[in-house]
């Protein structure tokens, strides 16, 4: 029986190291692409900023009101990766919880 129960546990915690490494994977993944796109967007920024300082009237507020509408876009973007990893850290968390073996009891 302890060995029985040695096993259930070996194999459990077996599986929450191949799910936490694939959550890892997924993570790293997630905050290459965000610091990519975080990048990209400064860069958008910074030329339609570039741009206004040179331009006149109407055509310099619309390039304010671009580069202010990207980095809003991009804040909200952000937003929801960071809502979408956490969920699906929450959905990893509950599956682990329900492989998990009721103990027995004597």
């Amino acid at each position: 029986m302890a060995q029985a129960r040695a096993d259930r546990k070996a194999k459990l915690q077996a599986r929450i190291d191949q799910l936490t490494a694939r959550l890892e994977a997924q993570l790293d993944q997630a905050r290459q692409r965000s610091e990519q796109i975080k990048s990209e967007t400064e860069a958008k920024v910074r030329a339609l900023k570039e741009k206004a300082e040179k331009a006149r009237g109407d055509v310099k507020a619309s390039l304010k009101a671009e580069a202010t509408r990207i980095r809003q876009d991009y804040v909200k973007s952000d937003k929801r990766l960071k809502h979408l990893l956490a969920s699906q850290l929450r959905g990893a968390a509950a599956k682990l919880e329900e492989e998990e073996p009721q103990p027995v009891h004597q």
